[in-house]
């Protein structure tokens, strides 16, 4: 009789263990499927890296902190960026 209860206790933990991780996971889905707020893209001050492709396209290739640029060196990182990948010429903020 003791054998048949201990099974029993075995699938019943089984079983919510099973439902315990199903609705982890079931939960908070539709948080991560939901649109993006339309706020803008940053709320601090940031400046844009500006790239010119190979066959002549100009885009803001990224928005950086600016204090990066001021305290973090990212000018000279920008301009490795373009030793290091031919025909792209890359600045801060856009072309003239």
């Amino acid at each position: 009789m003791r054998r048949i209860l201990l099974v029993g206790s075995r699938k019943l933990r089984t079983v919510a263990v099973v439902a315990l991780g199903v609705g982890a996971l079931v939960i908070p889905a539709p948080a991560a499927l939901a649109d993006p707020t339309a706020a803008p893209p940053r709320a601090d001050a940031y400046v844009e890296v500006w790239c010119r492709a190979p066959d002549g396209t100009v885009a803001a290739y990224e928005r950086v902190d600016a204090h990066s640029v001021d305290q973090g060196n990212k000018d000279v990182q920008v301009e490795h960026f373009g030793l290091h990948h031919d025909g792209w010429l890359c600045q801060i903020g856009p072309f003239a």
